[in-house]
């Protein structure tokens, strides 16, 4: 299985433990990675863009982020992956011409998506056969788009699920591949359930790679989805 990794500039320590089980199969290579190098818009930035479209709950959840958000140390994806001898591509274009040209120039079956570029979409979308990977920490079918367990804890949910889906147009519409529950124990937070969530979902990315290759298996797509909160 050829993979080519989507990322953003830093690798932090959730994202080398996903790695890890990929580069130990024998079965699987990572033949590139393509990072996007794009400056990141500042909150303030984004609060006003989504204030003229009117999108005063995305708005919350944006306040929400931040105040929660934790600086993650990280390591340069650059020196990682070429340390591992993965042929590493920086970008600031990633929808121009050259840009696809060399994602297709390396041919993936799968791509895997760990950080930065936004809304993935076309073309990015159909340049791999199988699709591309990502991880959503909630229940994408009610809990899509959110700050990882903030919704669950703040509704007294007793679970929280953790995905790892192939993308499709949208926010966190994709089909599931794998899924895990997450149990929300007595006195959880959202920082020590966040923490949960990702320790026991590092394993699930190369399980989802395994299954996207078996022939026989075929996914199931998620009939209804629930727009909440926003």
């Amino acid at each position: 299985m050829k993979i080519v990794l989507l990322c953003s500039t830093g690798l932090d320590a959730f994202h080398q433990e996903v790695l890890k089980p990929v580069m130990e199969d024998a079965s699987m290579g990572i033949v590139g990675a393509y990072i996007d190098s794009r400056p990141r818009p500042s909150l303030k930035k984004r609060f006003l863009k989504n204030w003229k479209r009117g999108r005063g709950g995305y708005m919350l959840v944006m306040l929400v982020k931040s105040h929660l958000a934790q600086k993650k140390p990280s390591v340069s994806a650059v020196e990682f992956l070429c340390s591992k001898g993965i042929e590493c591509v920086e970008t600031q274009q990633p929808y121009s011409e050259e840009s696809v040209a060399k994602i297709k120039h390396w041919s993936p079956d799968v791509m895997v998506l760990l950080g930065g570029f936004g809304i993935i979409k076309e073309p990015l979308l159909s340049l791999a056969p199988k699709g591309i990977l990502s991880y959503h920490h909630g229940d994408m079918r009610k809990y899509r788009g959110q700050p990882v367990g903030f919704w669950e804890l703040y509704n007294n949910e007793s679970q929280m699920g953790v995905t790892v889906q192939r993308l499709s147009a949208g926010i966190d519409k994709g089909t599931p591949i794998v899924e895990r529950v997450v149990p929300i124990e007595r006195g959880d937070n959202v920082k020590k359930l966040c923490e949960r969530a990702m320790d026991s979902s590092t394993s699930m990315m190369h399980e989802a790679i395994q299954l996207l290759g078996d022939l026989s298996f075929s996914p199931n797509k998620i009939q209804k989805f629930v727009r909440f909160p926003i």
